[in-house]
């Protein structure tokens, strides 16, 4: 036989062997494929819409967003803005020091003013505006006022030498009062007030409108106790 006829006639007893296929079982895999491929499709869009939504959301709240006819919306998140108000009430609550180093005699001078009891008038001596000095009459003479404000980087100097037996308040601040020994002349009265950040204050009394003139007054024009409510105030932070 020749070898076509043999290839051909091989070919043919082999599929000979093969069993017909099962048509309708073919047809329900074929069905239950497709509607898994559906499902599986449908899935899948409908997370990717989802996505979209949220991103869509996100943005209209984090941004203005604009409405089909021109207007502009806007949208406020409640949790980062509540966190950035309680930051900015926390950072406020606590103070910060305005200066460094001394306080400009013309600042402090303003200072001392508006914290003068009403009734007084005061005025700057001549050629004194930047010692921190200030004449205050109450009407029965002049007094001068001299007034010292720094911020102290180190305290301990001060300490030894100036608040020896001062009274302490409950936040650490330190006050040391003063007057002058009886026959002084002139006779005067010292507050000085440490903070614990550094803040050093002194503000002094004479009985006369010099510190090396006579006295001209017999009492002074504060009293010691409205002297240290002066020297503590906070306006000097």
């Amino acid at each position: 036989m020749p070898i076509e006829e043999d290839f051909t006639e091989a070919l043919r007893t082999t599929l000979l062997t093969f069993e017909p296929p099962n048509t309708p079982s073919l047809v329900q895999a074929g069905v239950r494929n497709g509607r898994r491929r559906r499902r599986r499709r449908a899935t899948v869009v409908g997370l990717s819409g989802a996505a979209v939504l949220a991103l869509v959301g996100l943005g209209a709240a984090a941004v203005p967003g604009l409405l089909s006819d021109g207007r502009t919306t806007h949208h406020t998140i409640a949790g980062p803005a509540a966190s950035a108000t309680t930051g900015a009430a926390t950072a406020s609550a606590t103070p910060k020091p305005t200066f460094t180093g001394a306080l400009p005699a013309d600042r402090a001078l303003a200072i001392l003013t508006a914290l003068l009891p009403t009734g007084l008038t005061h005025s700057i001596p001549p050629g004194s505006g930047r010692s921190g000095q200030l004449w205050v009459d109450d009407g029965h003479g002049k007094s001068l006022f001299e007034v010292h404000v720094s911020r102290q980087t180190s305290t301990t100097a001060i300490r030894s030498h100036v608040f020896t037996s001062a009274t302490t308040l409950a936040d650490g601040t330190l006050i040391q009062s003063r007057q002058a020994p009886p026959g002084t002349d002139p006779g005067h009265e010292t507050v000085n007030v440490l903070h614990p950040d550094g803040l050093y204050v002194t503000i002094m009394q004479w009985g006369a409108p010099s510190q090396n003139a006579p006295s001209t007054r017999s009492t002074p024009v504060l009293t010691l106790a409205q002297l240290r409510a002066i020297a503590t105030s906070s306006q000097w932070q």
